[in-house]
C-alpha cells in the first residue's frame, strides 16, 4: 500500500468556499516543475482544495506534499482515484502517460486538466473526448499563453473590432534546447519527448498552435520546413518553420533552437492595426492608423512603443521582485477562470473544438519530424 497522510481516506466533497459552494476536489498526479506550479496556483484559489498528490517516486510525492501542505500523497494513480475521490484530477507527467492517467480519472468520474500535448496522436485524443462526452466531464487541455495578458488585450481588440479583420499571424519560440544542460539534447538522459512524433518540437508546437488558432480558426494546410543544424545526435531537427492556411487568415509559425536570445514571441496584422507581444515580459506593442499626416504615423507609432517598452521592463522587474508568476501568468488566469467556472456552471475556459483543431494542426506540423520510434503517420490518423 502506499505512503499516505492520515487524511488519504477521507471521504465525502470538498469544504465550502467562501461563497457558500462546494470547493472542488482536487488531485494533481506528478510531481514535477510544472505540477509545482499548478499547486501554487491551486494554493490561492478560493474554490479548489487540493487533496492529494501523486508521482511514482515517493520522494517526491511526499516532498510536495509537505511542502504545498497537501493532506494525502500516492505513488499509485489508481489508488488515489478510489481513496481520495477527486473532483478535477490534474495531470502535469511526461506527455507519453497522459492518455493513461487522464482515461483513468475520466472513469473514475473526474473533471481532467490535462499539461499540453493533451494526446501524441488522433485516434488517442479521440478516445479522450470520447470518455469525457460520454460522462459529461470537462477534458482541457493546458493553453496557459493564451491567458497571457497581452495575449487576452490582442483578444479583446480582434473580438471588439478595434483590430479590424485578422490577416495573418506570426508566432515564433526561441529556446536553445540544443545546448548545454538542456533535456532535449542530453544523450545519457533522454527527453520525455524522444521518440514521439516531433520529437522535442512536441514540447512547443501546441503553444504555437493554440495562438494560431485563437486568430484565424481551424487549420486547412500546412507547409513545412524542419531542419537540423547542431550536430547533437539526441536531436533529429533544432529548426522549425511553417506557413499555415487557415479559415479566417494565415499564419507563420515557428521555433528556433539558435536564435538567441530565448523568446517567445507573437503579432497579429490586422487590416486596422498591428499587435505585438513578448510573451516572457509583460509587453504589448500597438501600432494603429492614426489621423494626420502620413509620415507622421511611424513617429507616433514609435513614441507608444518606447512607452510600452519603458512600462514592460519596470513591470517585469516589479513581478519578479514580488515573486508573482510571469512565464506562468497565464496558468494562473487560466485556472482561476476554470474552477470558478465549474462553481457556476458556465462552459470551461478553453472549448472542447478548440483543443481537438490545435491537436490537428500539431499533428500536421510535426508529421513525419523525429518520429523514427513511433507510429508511421497513417497510424498516428487512424
Amino acid at each position: 500500500m502506499d505512503a499516505t497522510s492520515e487524511a488519504a481516506g477521507a471521504s465525502g466533497r470538498g469544504r465550502e468556499s467562501a461563497r457558500g459552494a462546494q470547493r472542488a476536489r482536487v488531485a494533481v498526479v506528478g510531481a514535477g516543475y510544472i505540477a509545482r506550479e499548478h499547486l501554487a496556483c491551486l494554493a490561492t484559489l478560493r474554490n479548489a482544495e487540493v487533496v492529494a498528490v501523486c508521482d511514482r517516486s515517493a520522494v517526491m510525492a511526499e516532498a510536495t506534499a509537505d511542502q504545498f501542505r497537501v493532506p494525502a500523497w500516492y505513488t499509485d494513480h489508481a489508488a488515489m482515484l478510489a481513496a481520495a475521490a477527486p473532483d478535477v484530477v490534474h495531470v502535469a507527467t511526461p506527455p507519453r502517460s497522459h492518455v493513461p492517467l487522464a482515461l483513468a480519472a475520466l472513469e473514475a468520474g473526474a473533471h481532467v486538466f490535462v499539461e499540453k500535448p493533451i494526446a501524441t496522436s488522433a485516434a488517442d485524443l479521440a478516445t479522450l473526448e470520447r470518455a469525457a462526452r460520454e460522462r459529461g466531464l470537462w477534458l482541457v487541455e493546458d493553453h496557459n499563453y493564451l491567458f497571457n495578458p497581452a495575449v487576452q488585450r490582442m483578444l479583446a481588440l480582434a473580438h471588439g473590432g478595434e483590430l479590424g479583420d485578422v490577416v495573418h499571424v506570426e508566432a515564433t519560440f526561441c529556446v536553445d534546447i540544443a545546448g548545454a544542460g538542456s533535456r532535449h539534447a542530453d544523450p545519457n538522459g533522454p527527453s520525455p519527448f524522444a521518440g514521439l512524433p516531433g520529437g522535442p518540437f512536441l514540447d512547443f508546437a501546441t503553444h504555437l498552435a493554440y495562438l494560431a488558432h485563437a486568430f484565424v480558426g481551424p487549420h486547412r494546410s500546412v507547409q513545412r520546413i524542419a531542419r537540423k543544424r547542431s550536430a547533437n545526435p539526441a536531436l533529429a531537427a533544432d529548426e522549425l518553420r511553417a506557413q499555415v492556411d487557415a479559415e479566417r487568415g494565415t499564419a507563420w509559425l515557428g521555433f528556433s533552437s539558435h536564435s538567441q536570445p530565448d523568446a517567445f514571441s507573437l503579432r497579429v496584422h490586422g487590416t486596422r492595426l498591428r499587435a505585438e507581444a513578448s510573451l516572457f515580459e509583460p509587453l504589448l506593442r500597438v501600432e494603429r492608423v492614426r489621423g494626420g499626416p502620413s509620415p507622421l504615423q511611424p513617429v507616433a507609432n514609435g513614441l507608444d512603443a518606447a512607452r510600452a517598452f519603458a512600462s514592460s521592463a519596470i513591470g517585469g522587474l516589479a513581478r519578479k521582485l514580488s515573486g508573482r508568476p510571469l512565464t506562468y501568468a497565464g496558468l494562473w488566469t487560466l485556472l482561476a477562470r476554470l474552477y470558478d467556472a465549474l462553481e457556476s456552471g458556465e462552459a470551461p475556459p478553453i472549448a472542447p473544438a478548440a483543443i481537438s483543431a490545435t491537436s490537428a494542426l500539431v499533428f500536421d506540423l510535426l508529421d513525419g519530424i523525429g518520429d523514427a520510434d513511433a507510429a508511421p503517420a497513417a497510424e498516428r490518423r487512424a
